[in-house]
C-alpha cells in the first residue's frame, strides 16, 4: 500500500521535506511539476462546478479582494477530486487572480485567463499592500519556477519586493537557477510587489504542522483552518482534512541549537537527529539524523524538540 493510500485509510496526511521533492515548490527531479496541468481528464466534463470535496469541512468566505493574488491548484484537479476521489489526486498551488469574490465560490483567472468559480476552502489569500523586514517567514510562491513556497527574506532593502531564500526547496537540489551557477536550493531570489504574505502564527496557511498518525507522526503544510477541521497539503501533494487535535504546530523560526536533540521531518515523517549547526539567515537548521547518520539542512518550521 502506498503512503497517501495508508493515509487516506487513517484520516491523516504527510508532507513533503527538504529532504524530499516538495509537492507545492515543483522543485523535485522531474520539470513536469512546474507547469499546471492544461488539460482534464477525458472522462470529466470540462465545464463541471468543481465542489469542496469533504463534507465535514465547513462551508468558508475568502479574505481575498478583487484583482489580489491567490493561490489555488489547476482547477481540472479540483474537478478530479469530485468525481475520482480526493485520495486519488495529487494538488500543487499556483498563482492566479481573484475575479470575484463570493460567500462559497469565488471567480478565479487562472494562468492563460480561463475563469473558473472555486471553493473557498481551496483559496490561499495574498493580501494586496504586504511589506516585510529581514527574517521574516513569508508566504509567495516560487517565482522563476511554480508553486506555492515559505521564504524567509534575508534582505529588506526595498520592504515591498523584498529578497528571499525559498524554504520548500530542498537546499541540495542540484538544478541550477537562472544565473547557471547557484543551485535553486541556495540562491536568493526578489519578489515582486503584492505577492507575498507574512506567516505570523501557527495555523496560518502555509505553516507546518505535525499530524498523530497511530503511534507516528506526519508533517503536513495547512492550507485552511475551519472550527476544528484542517485541510492540509500532504507528501507528494496529497490532500486531506484532519482533526484540529491530532495536529501539533511546528515553530515557525526554530530556537534550537547545536547540539540539541530535535524532531525535524525528514521524507514523509519525523525523525529524531541532532543539531550540528544553525543557519537563521537562511532559515536552516543542519542536522544529523539517528535513521541514517546523515546530516541534511532542515528548513525553519519544520523542526521541533
Amino acid at each position: 500500500m502506498t503512503l497517501a493510500m495508508t493515509l487516506a485509510a487513517c484520516g491523516g496526511a504527510a508532507s513533503t521535506s527538504n529532504n524530499a521533492a516538495p509537492a507545492n515548490s515543483g522543485a523535485g527531479n522531474g520539470s513536469a511539476a512546474n507547469k499546471p496541468a492544461a488539460q482534464t481528464s477525458p472522462s470529466i466534463d470540462p465545464n463541471m462546478q468543481a465542489t469542496f470535496p469533504y463534507k465535514d469541512f465547513p462551508a468558508v468566505e475568502t479574505t481575498a479582494k478583487a484583482g489580489e493574488v491567490v493561490l489555488v491548484p489547476s482547477y481540472n484537479w479540483l474537478q478530479e477530486a469530485n468525481v475520482e476521489g480526493p485520495d486519488k489526486v495529487t494538488m500543487i498551488w499556483y498563482s492566479a487572480k481573484m475575479v470575484t469574490p463570493d460567500k462559497e465560490l469565488s471567480e478565479v483567472e487562472f494562468t492563460g485567463g480561463k475563469k473558473n468559480k472555486v471553493p473557498n476552502g481551496y483559496i490561499v489569500a495574498i493580501p494586496a499592500g504586504g511589506t516585510a523586514k529581514a527574517g521574516d517567514i513569508l508566504l509567495t510562491w516560487w517565482q522563476s519556477g511554480s508553486g506555492m513556497s515559505r521564504a524567509i527574506v534575508t534582505d529588506a532593502s526595498t520592504p515591498t519586493e523584498p529578497v528571499v531564500r525559498y524554504l520548500d526547496i530542498e537546499y541540495d537540489n542540484p538544478a541550477k537557477s537562472g544565473d547557471g551557477k547557484t543551485t535553486i536550493g541556495q540562491m536568493d531570489e526578489k519578489l515582486k510587489p503584492n505577492s507575498f504574505v507574512k506567516i505570523g502564527a501557527p495555523f496560518d496557511p502555509g505553516t507546518m504542522v505535525a499530524i498523530q498518525d497511530g503511534a507516528e507522526q506526519k508533517p503536513a503544510q495547512v492550507i485552511r483552518v475551519a472550527g476544528d477541521k484542517v485541510f492540509v497539503n500532504g507528501f507528494a501533494g496529497s490532500i486531506a482534512v484532519v482533526d484540529k487535535s491530532r495536529c501539533t504546530p511546528f515553530p515557525l523560526v526554530s530556537a534550537a541549537k547545536p547540539g540539541d536533540k530535535v524532531k525535524a521531518v525528514w521524507v514523509s515523517s519525523l525523525k529524531e537527529g541532532t543539531v550540528t549547526k544553525v543557519d537563521p539567515k537562511i532559515g536552516r537548521v543542519f542536522i544529523k539524523f539517528d535513521v541514517d547518520g546523515k546530516e541534511k539542512a532542515v528548513s525553519f518550521g519544520e523542526v521541533m524538540k
